[in-house]
């Protein structure tokens, strides 16, 4: 092969590989554009379908809806579009979950205090301290979830799920 062939064939090949890079380059930025905009990360459930869901997930048989929210959570007006809360009868066995809808982010702190204020007011009640130490809460915005039970790290756990399920169903 001759000096000049030899070259040739480099510069070609540079030439490939920048070519190839530069596309992907652009495929990504693409990619990444195209993910900002698809309402994949705008899950569309309520509250009640998330309670529900990972109630069932959880095999909780036995939680009944609550349409009184605000005798438990004193929610300021136009922090949640949405609020649900089911929980059990069943003495020795309480269970208690309830999904909060933000209006939008900077409502979190407000309904942060809300939540706290309401588990605190729990610990102070020598029946349910116990069950406090199992409480957990999870944000995963615009969705703010709230388990009191035995196995609240696995319920939350379930909601992951139940919002992953949720945003695979929608692509």
């Amino acid at each position: 092969m001759s000096e000049r062939t030899k070259k040739r064939n480099l510069i070609l090949t540079a030439v490939s590989l920048i070519v190839i890079f530069t596309a992907a380059a652009v495929l990504i930025i693409v990619s990444l554009n195209m993910q900002k905009k698809t309402p994949q990360n705008e899950i569309k459930l309520t509250a009640d379908k998330i309670v529900t869901s990972v109630s069932k997930k959880m095999n909780y048989n036995n939680l009944s809806p609550i349409s009184n929210i605000e005798r438990y959570y004193e929610i300021p007006k136009g922090t949640v579009t949405d609020s649900a809360m089911y929980i059990s009868g069943k003495s020795g066995t309480e269970v208690e979950i309830a999904c909060f809808v933000l209006k939008d982010g900077d409502q979190q702190s407000a309904l942060d205090c809300a939540v706290s204020d309401y588990l605190n007011e729990k610990n102070t009640s020598s029946q349910t301290s116990v069950q406090l130490i199992h409480s957990n809460v999870a944000t995963h915005y615009p969705y703010v979830l709230v388990v009191v039970a035995q196995d609240s790290e696995s319920a939350v756990k379930a909601f992951e799920t139940v919002l992953n399920e949720s945003t695979s169903s929608q692509e």
